[in-house]
């Protein structure tokens, strides 16, 4: 995973859509254009004369140029107001376009064995990556084997299986692809795929304008003048040029998806490290085509978001429409010694008991599993357990708020006892003991085991939430370095949840020198104990970003404004917060240890740029001064 450099495959990605995009408004200027010739021409801008006396130039043929641009005019403007609905449509995230896919979000404490198989797996998947756990969505009426991940960022990414892939692959063939789509994830190809939904959308509203003029035309008559007639030739106009730029901008999709998946198998193969595992999951998509299924989806939306699937989601196509390469092509990548054979697993539905009824192998495979999530994070078991259940998650978050200091959260829990329900504070004050006794270093990690559960909350519910965050933090008027912290991962990632939250991210190019010394400077400052520790912590992270910056002194430092500086980095280019991370890593760094407090400052501010925390060296007491 550490030789993957997801940095630079999401720039690669951002170079794609520029790529794409200048691709696609060649393709929408030759549409909008034919569109302007036809219309123009039926509503009298473009007529042929029989004598040049008659025209303006001395041809034979009469161009009405106010007619002609009205009607680009107009068709630009139906396309870019279809590309603008389905954007907004999609704004809240990922999550809707699994609800389109007809996806049902999986409860996190799901105790169903086939849907635990998943949950776990995905679990698994996302902590490696050091991304909080995404939610996940199984696609119940999909027996295919197939999945695939939607979203701008983490902060908003879901994960969708259908049924077919969790019944019929191997616990690792099921890793193999869950960490092909966490590599989709890591890359920054979401917010792409997102893009080419709502563009071809836009696109194909000429191919819908044209289908009801021609039913219109062919409904209304004809009137005796012959006004009528030429409406079924415009429709039938507009849905042939609407096809052909349909057509165009699949083609052109399918070329990017391509290469997007052949570095999706590459990066999911050394995330892994069992490129067998992902391969064998490609050879049971083989075998099920032999069977009639394979990976078609059968949801009636599957063709616009065709791209985003693990393998062909919409039947076979020619090559130069193919969203997928061939499966031989991908299966020899993995494994040059293939022979060409697909081979079948032994059991239909391998690592799931014969009878899902047998409440005992269920018990004792989730018992099992969180004995092993309580070790990997040091925490008590009955912890895990409840960081999976939407109420006990909302219980573990006001917790970890509480203050170390007796008097103030005396003051938290009698705010606590007025605001919310009688069980959700009983269910705090349970809490206390166990979460209060972990170290620092594994209470903010801990939301990463909380998203799925916390992303339950409907909008009303998740904004009710934050307020009473919100009210806690500010019981004894002043903010730690901590709560900001926790306060910052949870409303992010909430925010991200329920609609793409963009605040003011005007000038985030002017501003790009302040930002990373602002957020240098905090981490210089809170991460050292002393001036000269911090000069120098903050100096050798300024030389690796390499920038002539001086720190910002502590008394100018507070946390509104790097929270704003947090919202402008995350619009930088890849390689820019690359070089970021990595500067921020050195500034941690200097004097040869990660501390607590600099564990959960990168732990912040990567998440907050959207961006999977590097692989960090092991946390050293004693702790700096939050």
């Amino acid at each position: 995973m550490s030789a993957m450099n997801f940095f630079h495959h999401q720039d690669v990605a951002r170079r794609n859509t520029r790529l794409l995009g200048i691709l696609f408004t060649l393709a929408v200027v030759l549409l909008v254009s034919l569109v302007a010739v036809l219309v123009s021409y039926f509503l009298g801008g473009i007529q042929y004369q029989e004598t040049a006396a008659y025209t303006q130039t001395g041809a034979d043929w009469y161009l009405a140029w106010d007619v002609i641009i009205a009607s680009a005019g107009v068709a630009l403007s139906a396309i870019g107001f279809a590309v603008l609905y389905k954007w907004m449509v999609l704004r809240p995230g990922g999550k809707v376009v699994a609800e389109q896919l007809g996806g049902r979000r999986l409860s996190p404490d799901s105790r169903d064995p086939l849907e635990r198989k998943v949950l776990n797996v995905v679990e698994e998947m996302a902590i490696a990556a050091n991304m909080p756990v995404p939610p996940v969505y199984l696609l119940d009426q999909e027996p295919a084997i197939n999945a695939f991940a939607a979203g701008y960022s983490p902060r908003d990414a879901v994960i969708g299986i259908t049924r077919g892939c969790a019944e019929k692959l191997s616990r690792a063939q099921l890793q193999g692809v869950i960490a092909h789509e966490i590599a989709h994830i890591l890359n920054g190809d979401m917010r792409l795929n997102i893009r080419i939904i709502a563009i071809l959308n836009g696109i194909l509203f000429i191919s819908h304008a044209g289908y009801l003029l021609l039913r219109f035309g062919a409904l209304g008559g004809r009137r005796s003048d012959g006004k009528n007639a030429a409406l079924p030739l415009l429709g039938l106009g507009l849905l042939i040029l609407g096809g052909i730029g349909v057509l165009f901008g699949n083609v052109i999709k399918a070329a990017v998806s391509r290469q997007r998946e052949y570095l999706a198998d590459a990066s999911a193969a050394q995330f892994t490290r069992e490129p067998e595992a992902l391969a064998g999951a490609l050879q049971q998509i083989g075998v099920a085509q032999k069977r009639g299924s394979g990976s078609k989806v059968e949801s009636p939306n599957a063709d616009e978001a065709s791209h985003l699937f693990f393998s062909q989601a919409v039947g076979k196509f020619m090559s130069v429409m193919a969203t997928h390469p061939p499966l031989g092509d991908r299966i020899k990548r993995l494994m040059p010694q293939w022979d060409g054979n697909y081979q079948a697993n032994a059991e239909a539905r391998p690592d799931i008991p014969a009878k899902e009824s047998d409440q005992k192998a269920t018990s004792q495979a989730f018992v099992e599993r969180l004995t092993a999530m309580a070790v990997a994070f040091d925490l008590p078991e009955d912890v895990v357990a409840d960081a999976r259940d939407p109420e006990h998650a909302k219980a573990l978050v006001l917790t970890l708020l509480l203050s170390e200091d007796e008097a103030t959260r005396t003051q938290q829990l009698a705010l606590l006892n007025e605001r919310v329900s009688d069980v959700l504070y009983d269910d705090v004050v349970a809490h206390i003991d166990s979460i209060k006794a972990q170290p620092m270093e594994q209470q903010l990690p801990m939301t990463e085991l909380l998203m799925p559960a916390l992303k339950m909350m409907d909008s009303r519910s998740a904004d009710r939430f934050l307020q009473t965050m919100q009210a806690v933090i500010d019981v004894d008027a002043k903010v730690s370095l901590y709560e900001w912290c926790l306060y910052q991962v949870v409303w992010r990632y909430l925010k991200g949840e329920h609609a793409r939250n963009e605040l003011n991210v005007r000038g985030y190019k002017r501003r790009r020198q302040h930002d990373a010394k602002l957020t240098l400077s905090v981490l210089a400052h809170y991460g050292h104990q002393d001036d000269q520790a911090s000069a120098k912590a903050f100096r050798q992270g300024a030389d690796l970003f390499a920038a002539d910056l001086d720190s910002y002194p502590a008394d100018m430092l507070n946390f509104s404004d790097l929270s704003d500086s947090l919202t402008r980095i995350d619009q930088w280019q890849a390689l820019e917060k690359e070089r970021l991370v990595n500067a921020w890593v050195a500034c941690a760094q200097a004097d040869g240890t990660i501390n607590p407090v600099e564990q959960k400052l990168l732990f912040t501010l990567c998440a907050c740029i959207g961006e999977p925390l590097p692989e960090l060296p092991a946390i050293q007491s004693p702790q700096a001064p939050a």
